[in-house]
C-alpha cells in the first residue's frame, strides 16, 4: 500500500512504510512479452544460438519476475519518529543519522534520479537508494523525513 501523508496535517501519521513499485513489476512483464515476440519471430530463422539465447533470457526474466511479485507485498524502508530501519537490518535511530534527504541528481541528456541519502554516524556508512524501485516520491520522503526527525526531536526535547 502506498503510505498516505496529509500535507495539511504532518503528523497524522506514526510511521511511512515503503515498498516496491509496482511499476517495476508491470516493466518486467512488458519485457517477459517482447522476449516472447523475439521467441516466436526468430523461431523460423535457422540461427538456434539465437534462439536459445532469447530462451535463456526468458527464462531469467520470469525468475526476476517471480522473484519481485513475492517481494511486492515486504516492508523496504520503516520511517517512524524511532529512527529508519532498512528491510531485516536493524532500525538506526536518528540520533546516529545526519544528512538525511531526497536529492535529484542530473546526469547528461537531462536524465535526472531522485534518491534517498542518509548518513550513519557510528559506522560512517552512508545509505543511497534510487527512488525509481520505491513507491514513494521525493517530495512524500522529504515531508516524511522532517516529519519524523521533528517528532523524535520533541520527544526527546532537543532542539
Amino acid at each position: 500500500m502506498r503510505s498516505i501523508i496529509d500535507k495539511n496535517n504532518p503528523g497524522n501519521s506514526e510511521e511511512t512504510l515503503i515498498y516496491i513499485s509496482k511499476i517495476n513489476i508491470v516493466w518486467k512483464i512488458c519485457m517477459l512479452i517482447a522476449t516472447v515476440i523475439v521467441i516466436i519471430c526468430n523461431s523460423e530463422c535457422k540461427e538456434v544460438v539465437l534462439i536459445l539465447l532469447a530462451f535463456g533470457i526468458f527464462l531469467l526474466q520470469i525468475y526476476f519476475l517471480v522473484k519481485s511479485i513475492k517481494r511486492i507485498n515486504e516492508i523496504q524502508f520503516r520511517i517512524n519518529s524511532k529512527g529508519i530501519k532498512y528491510k531485516d537490518l536493524p532500525l538506526v535511530p536518528w540520533n546516529n543519522i545526519e544528512n538525511e534527504r531526497a536529492v535529484t541528481e542530473y546526469t547528461s541528456d537531462d536524465n535526472s534520479n531522485n534518491y534517498f541519502i542518509y548518513h550513519i554516524i557510528d559506522s560512517g556508512k552512508v545509505m543511497r537508494f534510487n527512488l525509481r524501485k520505491f513507491n514513494i516520491s521525493k517530495g512524500e520522503l522529504q515531508l516524511a523525513l522532517n516529519r519524523q526527525k521533528n517528532s523524535f526531536n520533541t520527544e526527546n526535547n532537543i532542539l
